[in-house]
């Protein structure tokens, strides 16, 4: 079983809903919109360093690809739609809002491990990755000991 299979769950997994606060509950979030915040959750890692690393995409399209049992095209399609989306975007909120509402703590600190894989991807962990990484760990509502077993099952393996 994958990361994401862990994250997105079986078919007889429901999703989870937050009040909204006037008694009615938020919209159920499909598969789709999880892929999507996915998606651009790693993008972002990919672009925090200001740079177009080759290995970064690669890797994102790996993940999406054998994790979410996506072919290439479908894939490609996913990347594409989270680069328009988050162009611009100062925040990252939206995203793990999504992924707050429907996940556990487990399947978050498997999104977190995703993100320094990417991280790790082109052999230079860059400050800024990191930073969005700690960010994000904080927006998922996780511990600093989540941060730190993300970081180490995300390293490459040493041969």
């Amino acid at each position: 079983m994958g990361i994401f299979d862990k994250l997105f769950g079986g078919k007889s997994e429901t999703p989870k809903t937050e009040s909204t606060g006037d008694g009615a509950a938020e919209a159920e979030i499909s598969p789709e919109q999880l892929h999507m915040a996915c998606a651009a959750l790693l993008l972002e890692v990919a672009e925090a360093d200001y740079k177009d690393d080759p290995k970064e995409t690669q890797a994102i399209l790996r993940a999406l690809e054998s994790e979410f049992k996506l072919k290439r095209a479908e894939v490609t399609a996913l990347l594409d739609q989270a680069k328009a989306e988050t162009e611009g975007a100062t925040d990252l909120f939206p995203y793990t809002h999504l992924i707050n509402q429907r996940c556990t703590r487990e399947q978050k600190c498997a999104m977190l491990t995703a993100m320094w894989r990417v991280a790790f991807a082109d052999g230079d962990l860059d400050k800024y990755e990191e930073h969005l990484i700690r960010r994000t760990t904080d927006l998922l509502r996780l511990e600093h000991s989540d941060f730190i077993r993300a970081k180490q099952a995300g390293r490459p393996k040493q041969h």
